[in-house]
């Protein structure tokens, strides 16, 4: 087949084939860039992502990784860069620009095969929207690869790219740098205050509810927590983001507190007059899936007052269970274990002994964390 030019095609078929190509490419591009920014520095309680479907297809062990980032600007931009580029050539139209553009998809192609070898056999997991952009990256590499007479980049254009390159990647580290000093500072100074809690220790009792279960590690939390406060919701957001940042070496477990006086003996009142069927619906499911049920029943919290919990009990036939006298005993029992601790709003948690009421900004979270494993030599 006698190659031409595809930037000179006059068919409408190769333009609209190249610019869904290099939107898709920069379509996933801003997104993973967005999602490096809003791992890097939360600005909030939530911690939601289209990215993370599990622990095996996570955006973020990619975007916390060694290759999340090339001299500190996230990778991401520069497949957004690429994208651009790409469509860049459907204005230009000119020969030197697809030979430039083809070396530069040889180059990015390379760069997609690595960092995919990469996540699949060291980090042991994919990131979906990653993925994605290696798949259209090689089908435009191909597509090039078919069409294109030659691979070898004018100078010119190739000096063009890297000053493009340099423009939009300057700006974007000098703005990390200005963020990562603030929350540097931010961070000094939530560290120093947690080091001037006083260590309170463990409940008397264990939980069996274990969100994580890791015996030994160097971090250590428990939740007192209720179903029905949006609080905890927020809490319960952050923990997937935290198990991810923290995989191995956190150990989580779940206190029931209900801010309900039906089962909670410290409540004057029902504040929350759901929480304490959610927390027996929760303690009837299996041990082994309760993480899973921890955020199920948090995901479906706006959903009570529409009756979620009666179709949860009776879809997952624990009729008899929550009926049974001995599953309230059971949730008493850890709601009790909260007194010595004097939790009296949700959630409150341990960590590593020192209680925090409220659910903090993530970074912050990360901080504590980050000194607790750098104290603990881990």
């Amino acid at each position: 087949m006698q190659k031409t030019t595809i930037y000179q095609d006059k068919k409408l078929k190769t333009s609209i084939i190249l610019f869904i190509l290099s939107a898709l490419m920069i379509g996933f591009s801003v997104y993973l860039t967005r999602h490096y920014f809003e791992l890097k520095f939360p600005t909030g309680l939530e911690s939601k992502s289209l990215c993370n479907v599990n622990q095996f297809f996570n955006c973020d062990k990619t975007t916390l990784s060694l290759f999340g980032n090339i001299l500190g600007v996230p990778i991401a931009l520069f497949g957004f860069i690429v994208g651009v580029l790409i469509m860049g050539g459907l204005i230009v139209r000119n020969e030197n620009y697809e030979r430039t553009i083809y070396f530069t998809l040889a180059v990015n192609f390379i760069g997609c095969v690595i960092l995919f070898s990469y996540s699949l056999f060291i980090l042991k997991g994919l990131c979906p929207f990653c993925t994605l952009y290696y798949i259209v990256s090689g089908i435009t590499f191909l597509y090039f690869f078919r069409k294109s007479k030659t691979m070898i980049p004018a100078l010119s254009y190739l000096a063009v790219f890297a000053a493009i390159v340099l423009t939009i990647a300057v700006p974007v580290k000098m703005n990390i740098d200005t963020k990562e000093n603030a929350q540097a500072a931010i961070s000094t100074d939530v560290i120093k205050q947690f080091y001037t809690l006083a260590n309170l220790g463990a409940p008397a009792i264990a939980s069996e509810f274990k969100i994580t279960n890791i015996p030994n590690a160097p971090i250590k939390m428990v939740i007192f927590s209720d179903f029905e406060c949006p609080s905890c919701k927020a809490l319960s957001e952050q923990i997937p983001k935290l198990m991810s940042r923290y995989e191995g070496k956190i150990d989580i477990q779940y206190f029931f507190y209900p801010l309900d006086n039906s089962c909670n003996p410290s409540m004057q009142r029902p504040l929350h007059q759901y929480a304490c069927k959610a927390a027996y619906a929760a303690s009837c499911m299996p041990l082994v899936d309760f993480a899973k049920t921890h955020d199920e029943i948090f995901q479906n919290q706006e959903k009570f007052e529409e009756g979620f919990l009666d179709k949860y009990v009776k879809s997952n036939n624990l009729e008899s269970c929550i009926a049974d006298p001995k599953t309230k005993e059971r949730v008493v029992t850890l709601i009790k274990a909260a007194d010595p601790f004097n939790v009296r709003s949700t959630p409150s948690y341990l960590i590593n002994g020192a209680k925090i009421e409220g659910a903090i900004p993530l970074d912050q979270m990360y901080a504590i964390m980050d000194e607790i494993l750098r104290r603990s030599g881990k």
